[in-house]
């Protein structure tokens, strides 16, 4: 249609508006499809890995060394193997775990090198790149050397962990490699355990482990520790980042093309405001509604196809960056990277149809005007709303009456400000609520709970009174009503050293009553006072635990009984412990010992991870930067162009180009307020929200707080923003003549 020549033209009457709903599109695009092409990849590849290198489905520790494990093997329809490794420390603060090569369950996957021979060594990327190790480098294990012939990942330690209540991890300090079965047998050290993977359908791994324990314990082989791959955080945090990605695939692009609805909306209905009397004259001369409609839908088709394309294009040129990013963390080969095309085409058309449809019905409202109205300047709506009606102004001064009124004749200019501001306030502040987070867990939670510097685990019962160090036990417990709800119960010393608890009152708890973890009595939904019923996940049998108060600390999902309680509950011999805790450096022999971690170790996992942190921060803190620009600078350009015969009757009533930048820009400042105090809680809101759905299946749980300096911090950026879109519109303000106010609209 020849009308359709003045499409160009009119967008570039415009540029800046129909610009900052392009760029909002291209971000939405740019963010669904890189987060759900990064789920998609990283799911894959988890499960690929999973599959092909035989991850176990538990993990388990006896007594005694298993006779015959091949006939365990054809009873059960599993691969069973023996597992052995040890802790070598590199220096005083620098740990590799040792593993005795695999072949059944667990099997390494190299990544990049060659396969394992006598001599060779194979270890994990992270742990080699933090200590500037390359293939061909030599390690020295206990007067042997060994030569590094390639990076590997191990499906049982995706993040690698030192310790199962470990919450991150630190390459620098701790890593973990493989050697082969002579190398290591030659060496003869370590610890031993069983890796077990149920073969044929595994649709009911739990009723199956549960009938492994059985019989083992049938043959009076007594289970000194057994964990399932579901409960084993070193799987279990990928997983629930996976998690965490899926959400915010869905949620913050679909936030944004709401956004952009919104604000093509207004555009469209300020054009067809303006353009009233050309919809006559073509109305008039011929031209049908379904013409009129196609040519005004030109506009959000030209706008959201181009951003959904540039969009995916850019959301597909960041896919391999962001693999590499995760890898970083979580430890998986990672092959070929597959495009999915239905995510690709959802992106594209996503946007197409949002606006299409929004615009639609704006346009169709529009055009039920006849044609004389419309050739008069459309239908006019000069009445007073119902809030401006009852609001009082008489005693407020001119600039203020002004303004106010401003805002209250366009309402949805004023609620797409505010959607914008909120939406930026969020963005900015999600990094540093995840820092606060990390920072409150570690910092406060952590520190304040426990005392201790080091925490020996051993790999059997001990008994007798330690000559050093205060003993402690831990044993997993599950949920009676729900055997996928996994929690650790602990055994302290009555008058423990270590310990240090209060509850909601602030009220310091002694370690001689049952204490329960806030997030595991938020996760069981229990009060002080009352009894849950639990099954002890070593000898299967079931136990009543009775609350005595709440501690409000978030460093694990945790129950504290006094340590003799604990051992006449589950008929242990008076005095048996499986730990200690300590402040000074103990001496014990490394064969006696499963586990051995130090605070330190934690606070320089938390400072290698908050690291990172502050870039992706940064990051979210530019595009919170962008998007407030966009909306601030659309609403005040949408502004400007209402008022311009204002802004031109002011200029010939003599007022000064100051105090017209007053009257017209300022009067978003309110909104710009408003829009980041009721941002805050939201974000809040929802962070403590995704972060109960990424942490319920897991054994942690995040508190979700901010420093009220990154509220001030957030605060100044998204204002030095709105100013900075005041600073920018005041170049359309300056063009608009004084002529402008002897032009008649109805002309």
């Amino acid at each position: 249609m020849i009308i359709n020549k003045k499409i160009k033209r009119t967008m570039l009457e415009s540029k800046s508006q129909y610009l900052g709903s392009l760029l909002l599109i291209i971000f939405s695009c740019l963010l669904f499809t890189m987060f759900n092409l990064v789920s998609v990849n990283l799911s894959v590849l988890l499960s690929s890995f999973e599959r092909d290198y035989k991850q176990e489905d538990a993990t388990f520790m006896t007594s005694k060394k298993l006779d015959n494990p091949e006939s365990l093997e054809a009873r059960f329809n599993m691969s069973l193997e023996e597992t052995k490794s040890f802790d070598y420390s590199i220096s005083e603060h620098k740990t590799l775990r040792i593993f005795r090569e695999n072949t059944k369950v667990n099997i390494p996957a190299i990544i990049e090198g060659k396969n394992l021979s006598n001599g060779g060594i194979l270890i994990d990327p992270s742990y080699a790149k933090a200590n500037k190790l390359n293939i061909g480098s030599t390690i020295k294990l206990y007067n042997q050397n060994f030569t590094i012939s390639g990076f590997m990942s191990m499906p049982n330690y995706i993040y690698p962990l030192k310790s199962e209540s470990d919450i991150m991890n630190n390459p620098n300090s701790f890593g973990i490699a493989v050697i082969d079965k002579y190398d290591f047998n030659n060496i003869n050290r370590g610890n031993s355990f069983y890796a077990v993977r149920f073969n044929g359908d595994r649709s009911n791994l739990s009723k199956k482990t549960s009938e492994l324990k059985d019989y083992l314990r049938s043959k009076n082989i007594i289970i000194l520790s057994w964990m399932n791959v579901t409960d084993n955080p070193r799987v279990t945090y990928m997983t629930a980042k996976l998690s965490g990605i899926d959400k915010m695939s869905s949620s913050m692009p679909m936030s944004i093309l709401i956004l952009t609805c919104i604000l093509t909306g207004i555009i469209m209905l300020r054009m067809l405001k303006r353009e009233a009397a050309i919809i006559g004259t073509l109305y008039a001369l011929g031209y049908r509604k379904r013409e009129i409609m196609k040519h005004y839908l030109m506009y959000p088709l030209a706008v959201s196809l181009l951003g959904g394309i540039l969009g995916t294009i850019l959301g597909i040129i960041t896919l391999k960056p962001m693999i590499s990013y995760y890898v970083s963390y979580f430890n998986i080969p990672v092959g070929s990277l597959s495009f999915d095309i239905s995510y690709l085409i959802m992106s594209i058309l996503l946007p197409v149809v949002f606006l299409i449809i929004c615009s639609y019905f704006i346009v169709n409202k529009s055009l039920k005007a006849s044609p004389v109205e419309l050739m008069r300047g459309g239908r006019e709506k000069n009445k007073v709303g119902f809030i401006e009606k009852n609001i009082k102004l008489d005693k407020l001064g001119f600039n203020t009456k002004f303004q106010i009124r401003e805002l209250l004749r366009s309402i949805p200019r004023s609620i797409f400000l505010m959607l914008g501001i909120i939406m930026a306030t969020m963005l900015l502040l999600m990094g540093f609520t995840a820092k606060s987070s990390l920072d409150y867990l570690m910092k406060n939670s952590f520190s304040e709970a426990f005392k201790y510097n080091y925490q020996y685990v051993f790999n059997s019962v001990q008994n007798g009174k330690p000559e050093k160090g205060e003993a402690f036990s831990e044993v997993p417990f599950t949920l009676k009503s729900d055997n996928n709800l996994t929690f650790t119960v602990y055994g302290v010393s009555s008058d423990s050293k270590y310990i240090y608890f209060k509850n909601k009152a602030g009220n310091l708890l002694k370690s001689d009553k049952v204490i329960i973890t806030r997030p595991l009595a938020d996760k069981l939904n229990i009060n002080p006072k009352e009894t849950i019923k639990t099954i002890n996940r070593l000898d299967s049998k079931e136990y009543s635990i009775t609350i005595d108060d709440i501690a409000e600390t978030y460093v694990g999902s945790y129950i504290y009984i006094p340590l003799d309680k604990l051992n006449a509950m589950l008929k242990f011999p008076p005095g048996s412990y499986t730990g200690l805790w300590s402040t000074e450096r103990l001496s014990i022999p490394e064969n006696k010992l499963l586990a051995f971690v130090t605070v330190d170790d934690m606070r320089n996992a938390f400072n290698t991870m908050t690291k990172p942190l502050q870039a992706v921060v940064g990051g979210i803190a530019f595009m919170s930067f962008i998007i407030g620009l966009i909306v601030i600078y659309v609403v005040t350009a949408l502004t400007i162009e209402e008022n311009k015969e204002n802004i031109s009757l002011m200029k010939v009533l003599g007022y000064r180009n100051k105090e017209v930048y007053s009257l017209i820009l300022n009067s978003s400042s309110f909104i710009v307020v408003l829009g980041y105090i009721i941002g805050v809680p939201l974000l809040l809101a929802s962070m403590h929200a995704l972060f109960k759905s990424m942490t319920k299946d897991m054994n942690v749980s995040f508190p979700v707080t901010i420093n009220y300096i990154y509220v001030i911090v957030g605060f100044i950026i998204i204002y030095l923003t709105y100013k900075l879109s005041k600073l920018l519109s005041r170049k359309k303000i300056n063009k608009i003549s004084m002529a402008e106010a002897l032009k008649s609209p109805m002309e």
